[in-house]
């Protein structure tokens, strides 16, 4: 073993978010509320944001894993539209923001910008480990962006009925 051989570590340190809360959150009160659209307890982060005006929803009955790539420039026009002046919620299936474009959507955050809520959806096939926003972490908890994760077997967290009722404007 040679000893004049130099060894560098590099250490990715990603600092959480502390002391912005302005009061207690009991998630018991909304858990079950007629109001709410989806619930997971997978998340990254908690609170609540009430400014949300419209969803982008990649619905994972018609989604093809081999458009992805279209489907992340389509998202990043859409998000160009949505200044900061109209925050959305993100809804899609696989990962959000993967290196892979068979394991998600392989938007950058340029694209996904104004999203206030981001939800990755598992579906056949395509439902892998949660990713809590790993390649957004500093900008979710940074910008107090929520992020979940939902499994198929957990679709009933979602009111789709409300979804499905709600007004496509494109």
């Amino acid at each position: 073993e040679d000893k004049n051989i130099k060894e560098f570590c590099l250490l990715q340190i990603k600092p959480m978010v502390i002391g912005t809360a302005k009061k207690n959150i009991n998630i018991s009160l909304y858990k079950n509320h007629k109001s709410l659209v989806c619930y997971s307890d997978q998340v990254l982060g908690d609170g609540e944001i009430e400014e949300i005006s419209n969803i982008i929803y990649v619905d994972p009955t018609t989604f093809q894993r081999t458009k992805t790539k279209q489907i992340a420039e389509e998202i990043g026009s859409l998000n160009k539209k949505l200044n900061s002046k109209k925050s959305y919620a993100l809804f899609g299936p696989g990962r959000w923001g993967t290196s892979d474009p068979w394991l998600g959507i392989p938007v950058n955050w340029k694209q996904i910008s104004n999203a206030k809520i981001i939800i990755e959806l598992g579906i056949d096939n395509l439902n892998p480990d949660p990713s809590y926003g790993s390649h957004f972490f500093q900008n979710l908890t940074s910008m107090h962006i929520g992020y979940f994760s939902i499994e198929k077997s957990d679709y009933k967290t979602i009111d789709w009925n409300w979804i499905d009722e709600q007004k496509v404007i494109k």
